[in-house]
Protein backbone atom coordinates (compact mmCIF):
# COMPACT_ATOMS: atom_id res chain seq x y z
CA UNK A 1 0.00 0.00 0.00
CA UNK A 2 1.55 3.30 1.11
CA UNK A 3 4.04 2.82 3.96
CA UNK A 4 5.39 6.34 3.36
CA UNK A 5 2.92 9.22 2.90
CA UNK A 6 5.55 11.53 1.45
CA UNK A 7 9.29 12.10 1.51
CA UNK A 8 11.11 15.43 1.55
CA UNK A 9 14.84 14.94 1.30
CA UNK A 10 15.83 12.56 4.06
CA UNK A 11 12.58 13.17 5.96
CA UNK A 12 9.93 10.48 5.61
CA UNK A 13 6.40 10.65 6.99
CA UNK A 14 5.34 7.05 7.73
CA UNK A 15 1.66 6.30 7.23
CA UNK A 16 1.54 4.11 10.34
CA UNK A 17 2.88 6.84 12.60
CA UNK A 18 0.54 9.40 11.07
CA UNK A 19 -2.56 7.27 11.58
CA UNK A 20 -1.56 6.35 15.14
CA UNK A 21 -1.14 10.06 15.87
CA UNK A 22 -4.59 10.72 14.38
CA UNK A 23 -5.98 7.93 16.54
CA UNK A 24 -4.48 9.42 19.70
CA UNK A 25 -5.83 12.85 18.75
CA UNK A 26 -9.34 11.52 18.08
CA UNK A 27 -9.35 9.59 21.36
CA UNK A 28 -8.07 12.56 23.37
CA UNK A 29 -10.64 14.94 21.87
CA UNK A 30 -13.39 12.46 22.66
CA UNK A 31 -12.27 12.07 26.27
CA UNK A 32 -12.03 15.82 26.87
CA UNK A 33 -15.44 16.38 25.32
CA UNK A 34 -17.10 13.80 27.61
CA UNK A 35 -15.00 14.38 30.74
CA UNK A 36 -17.33 16.82 32.48
CA UNK A 37 -20.30 14.46 32.17
CA UNK A 38 -18.20 11.75 33.85
CA UNK A 39 -17.26 14.04 36.75
CA UNK A 40 -13.58 14.36 35.82
CA UNK A 41 -11.48 17.54 35.80
CA UNK A 42 -9.47 18.41 32.69
CA UNK A 43 -6.18 18.37 34.63
CA UNK A 44 -6.84 14.84 35.84
CA UNK A 45 -7.83 13.74 32.34
CA UNK A 46 -4.64 15.27 30.89
CA UNK A 47 -2.46 13.33 33.32
CA UNK A 48 -4.40 10.11 32.76
CA UNK A 49 -3.94 10.46 29.01
CA UNK A 50 -0.23 11.25 29.20
CA UNK A 51 0.87 8.50 31.58
CA UNK A 52 -1.46 5.90 30.09
CA UNK A 53 -0.24 6.54 26.53
CA UNK A 54 3.44 6.42 27.49
CA UNK A 55 2.96 3.23 29.52
CA UNK A 56 0.90 1.63 26.75
CA UNK A 57 3.56 2.30 24.11
CA UNK A 58 6.32 0.86 26.29
CA UNK A 59 4.19 -2.14 27.27
CA UNK A 60 3.23 -2.89 23.68
CA UNK A 61 6.87 -2.77 22.59
CA UNK A 62 8.06 -4.85 25.54
CA UNK A 63 5.42 -7.52 24.88
CA UNK A 64 6.49 -7.63 21.22
CA UNK A 65 10.17 -7.95 22.17
CA UNK A 66 9.48 -10.77 24.63
CA UNK A 67 7.25 -12.65 22.16
CA UNK A 68 9.68 -12.55 19.21
CA UNK A 69 13.01 -12.06 21.02
CA UNK A 70 14.69 -15.17 19.61
CA UNK A 71 14.01 -14.01 16.03
CA UNK A 72 15.80 -10.66 16.34
CA UNK A 73 19.38 -11.91 16.04
CA UNK A 74 22.01 -14.27 17.39
CA UNK A 75 23.27 -12.15 20.30
CA UNK A 76 21.68 -10.03 23.00
CA UNK A 77 23.27 -6.90 21.54
CA UNK A 78 21.93 -7.65 18.06
CA UNK A 79 18.44 -8.29 19.38
CA UNK A 80 18.40 -5.15 21.50
CA UNK A 81 19.65 -3.11 18.55
CA UNK A 82 16.89 -4.51 16.35
CA UNK A 83 14.20 -3.59 18.90
CA UNK A 84 15.48 -0.01 19.09
CA UNK A 85 15.94 0.31 15.33
CA UNK A 86 12.43 -0.95 14.57
CA UNK A 87 10.71 1.02 17.32
CA UNK A 88 8.24 2.61 14.89
CA UNK A 89 6.87 -0.87 14.14
CA UNK A 90 6.32 -3.98 16.16
CA UNK A 91 3.78 -3.47 18.93
CA UNK A 92 1.49 -5.99 20.61
CA UNK A 93 -1.86 -4.46 21.51
CA UNK A 94 -2.53 -6.61 24.57
CA UNK A 95 0.85 -5.65 26.03
CA UNK A 96 -0.03 -2.00 25.60
CA UNK A 97 -3.50 -2.55 27.05
CA UNK A 98 -2.16 -4.24 30.19
CA UNK A 99 0.60 -1.68 30.82
CA UNK A 100 -1.67 1.25 30.05
CA UNK A 101 -4.43 -0.11 32.30
CA UNK A 102 -1.97 -0.57 35.16
CA UNK A 103 -0.71 3.02 34.86
CA UNK A 104 -4.30 4.26 34.55
CA UNK A 105 -5.36 2.42 37.70
CA UNK A 106 -2.40 3.55 39.79
CA UNK A 107 -2.82 7.20 38.81
CA UNK A 108 -6.58 7.09 39.37
CA UNK A 109 -5.99 5.67 42.87
CA UNK A 110 -3.34 8.28 43.60
CA UNK A 111 -5.67 11.11 42.55
CA UNK A 112 -8.60 9.50 44.43
CA UNK A 113 -10.67 9.36 41.24
CA UNK A 114 -13.61 7.07 40.59
CA UNK A 115 -11.67 4.42 38.69
CA UNK A 116 -14.73 2.67 37.25
CA UNK A 117 -16.25 5.92 35.92
CA UNK A 118 -12.91 7.01 34.46
CA UNK A 119 -12.40 3.61 32.80
CA UNK A 120 -15.88 3.86 31.28
CA UNK A 121 -14.99 7.25 29.79
CA UNK A 122 -11.75 6.02 28.24
CA UNK A 123 -13.15 2.74 26.84
CA UNK A 124 -14.94 4.22 23.78
CA UNK A 125 -11.92 6.46 23.13
CA UNK A 126 -9.64 3.42 23.11
CA UNK A 127 -11.79 1.68 20.50
CA UNK A 128 -11.89 4.86 18.37
CA UNK A 129 -8.13 5.37 18.49
CA UNK A 130 -7.51 1.70 17.74
CA UNK A 131 -9.60 1.96 14.58
CA UNK A 132 -7.27 4.65 13.25
CA UNK A 133 -4.24 2.59 14.24
CA UNK A 134 -5.42 -0.43 12.26
CA UNK A 135 -5.84 1.73 9.18
CA UNK A 136 -2.20 2.69 9.71
CA UNK A 137 -1.35 -1.01 9.87
CA UNK A 138 -3.08 -1.51 6.53
CA UNK A 139 -1.17 1.34 4.88
CA UNK A 140 2.14 0.08 6.28
CA UNK A 141 1.41 -3.57 5.48
CA UNK A 142 1.94 -4.83 9.02
CA UNK A 143 -0.48 -7.23 10.78
CA UNK A 144 -1.45 -8.50 7.34
CA UNK A 145 -3.96 -11.20 6.49
CA UNK A 146 -3.65 -14.68 5.06
CA UNK A 147 -3.97 -15.47 1.33
CA UNK A 148 -7.55 -15.20 0.12
CA UNK A 149 -9.56 -15.31 -3.09
CA UNK A 150 -12.53 -13.42 -1.61
CA UNK A 151 -13.88 -10.29 -3.29
CA UNK A 152 -12.45 -8.07 -0.54
CA UNK A 153 -8.88 -9.34 -0.85
CA UNK A 154 -6.06 -6.85 -1.44
CA UNK A 155 -2.61 -7.18 -2.97
CA UNK A 156 0.51 -5.53 -1.56
CA UNK A 157 3.30 -4.84 -4.04
CA UNK A 158 5.52 -2.23 -2.36
CA UNK A 159 8.71 -3.96 -1.07
CA UNK A 160 8.96 -1.23 1.58
CA UNK A 161 5.79 -2.52 3.23
CA UNK A 162 5.88 -4.89 6.20
CA UNK A 163 4.30 -7.76 4.24
CA UNK A 164 6.52 -10.84 3.97
CA UNK A 165 8.39 -10.81 0.62
CA UNK A 166 6.88 -14.14 -0.43
CA UNK A 167 3.37 -12.66 -0.07
CA UNK A 168 3.95 -9.55 -2.18
CA UNK A 169 1.64 -9.77 -5.18
CA UNK A 170 -0.56 -12.36 -3.45
CA UNK A 171 -4.22 -11.46 -2.66
CA UNK A 172 -4.64 -11.27 1.12
CA UNK A 173 -7.48 -10.73 3.56
CA UNK A 174 -7.51 -6.99 4.49
CA UNK A 175 -7.71 -8.08 8.11
CA UNK A 176 -6.46 -4.69 9.29
CA UNK A 177 -9.53 -3.04 7.75
CA UNK A 178 -11.80 -5.72 9.20
CA UNK A 179 -10.47 -4.86 12.64
CA UNK A 180 -10.70 -1.11 12.01
CA UNK A 181 -14.37 -1.51 11.07
CA UNK A 182 -14.95 -3.74 14.09
CA UNK A 183 -13.35 -1.21 16.42
CA UNK A 184 -15.47 1.57 14.95
CA UNK A 185 -18.63 -0.49 15.54
CA UNK A 186 -17.48 -1.15 19.13
CA UNK A 187 -16.89 2.59 19.60
CA UNK A 188 -20.46 3.39 18.53
CA UNK A 189 -21.88 0.75 20.88
CA UNK A 190 -19.75 1.93 23.79
CA UNK A 191 -20.60 5.57 23.16
CA UNK A 192 -24.29 4.71 23.50
CA UNK A 193 -23.57 2.59 26.59
CA UNK A 194 -21.62 5.47 28.17
CA UNK A 195 -24.65 7.74 27.80
CA UNK A 196 -26.78 5.12 29.57
CA UNK A 197 -24.18 4.76 32.31
CA UNK A 198 -24.06 8.53 32.84
CA UNK A 199 -27.85 8.49 33.18
CA UNK A 200 -27.61 5.87 35.91
CA UNK A 201 -29.02 3.05 33.77
CA UNK A 202 -25.80 1.01 34.01
CA UNK A 203 -23.40 0.43 36.88
CA UNK A 204 -20.06 2.22 36.69
CA UNK A 205 -17.45 -0.02 35.11
CA UNK A 206 -19.90 -1.75 32.77
CA UNK A 207 -18.75 0.16 29.68
CA UNK A 208 -15.08 -0.71 30.23
CA UNK A 209 -15.90 -4.38 30.84
CA UNK A 210 -18.13 -4.42 27.75
CA UNK A 211 -15.22 -3.06 25.72
CA UNK A 212 -12.94 -5.82 27.00
CA UNK A 213 -15.45 -8.50 26.04
CA UNK A 214 -16.31 -7.10 22.60
CA UNK A 215 -12.73 -6.41 21.54
CA UNK A 216 -11.57 -9.83 22.73
CA UNK A 217 -14.30 -11.47 20.67
CA UNK A 218 -13.31 -9.42 17.62
CA UNK A 219 -9.60 -10.19 18.06
CA UNK A 220 -10.17 -13.90 18.71
CA UNK A 221 -12.18 -14.19 15.47
CA UNK A 222 -9.84 -12.20 13.25
CA UNK A 223 -6.74 -14.08 14.39
CA UNK A 224 -7.89 -16.97 12.16
CA UNK A 225 -7.46 -14.68 9.14
CA UNK A 226 -4.02 -13.29 10.04
CA UNK A 227 -1.09 -14.23 7.82
CA UNK A 228 1.81 -12.75 9.79
CA UNK A 229 3.77 -14.54 12.49
CA UNK A 230 1.41 -15.07 15.43
CA UNK A 231 3.92 -16.55 17.86
CA UNK A 232 4.01 -20.10 19.20
CA UNK A 233 0.70 -21.94 18.90
CA UNK A 234 -0.89 -23.65 21.92
CA UNK A 235 -3.94 -25.89 21.57
CA UNK A 236 -4.18 -24.69 18.00
CA UNK A 237 -4.56 -21.07 19.14
CA UNK A 238 -2.21 -18.10 18.97
CA UNK A 239 -1.07 -16.30 22.14
CA UNK A 240 -3.45 -13.44 21.30
CA UNK A 241 -6.36 -15.88 21.03
CA UNK A 242 -5.55 -17.46 24.37
CA UNK A 243 -5.47 -14.02 25.99
CA UNK A 244 -8.69 -13.07 24.20
CA UNK A 245 -10.45 -16.21 25.44
CA UNK A 246 -9.41 -15.50 29.02
CA UNK A 247 -10.50 -11.86 28.79
CA UNK A 248 -13.85 -12.83 27.24
CA UNK A 249 -14.57 -15.25 30.07
CA UNK A 250 -13.59 -12.71 32.72
CA UNK A 251 -15.65 -9.98 31.02
CA UNK A 252 -18.73 -12.20 30.87
CA UNK A 253 -18.49 -12.94 34.60
CA UNK A 254 -17.92 -9.28 35.50
CA UNK A 255 -20.82 -8.08 33.34
CA UNK A 256 -23.18 -10.50 35.09
CA UNK A 257 -21.89 -9.36 38.48
CA UNK A 258 -22.25 -5.64 37.63
CA UNK A 259 -25.74 -6.20 36.26
CA UNK A 260 -26.87 -7.96 39.43
CA UNK A 261 -25.34 -5.27 41.61
CA UNK A 262 -27.12 -2.59 39.58
CA UNK A 263 -30.44 -4.39 39.89
CA UNK A 264 -30.00 -4.66 43.68
CA UNK A 265 -29.61 -0.93 43.92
Amino acid sequence: MHPIIFQLGSFKLPSYGLMVACGYLAAILYVFRRAAASGLRRDDVSDLVFYTVISAMLGAKLFYAVTYWSEFGETFAARAAYVIKSFQYGFVFYGGLLAGAAAFYLLARRRKLDFAAAADLFAPALALGHAFGRIGCFLAGCCYGSPSACALSVTFTDPASEVAPNLLGVPLHPVQLYEAAGNLAIFLLLNAALARSAAGKKRAGSVAVLYAGLYSLLRFSLEFLRGDDRGASHLGLSPAQLISAAVMAAAAVLLLFLRREHEKN
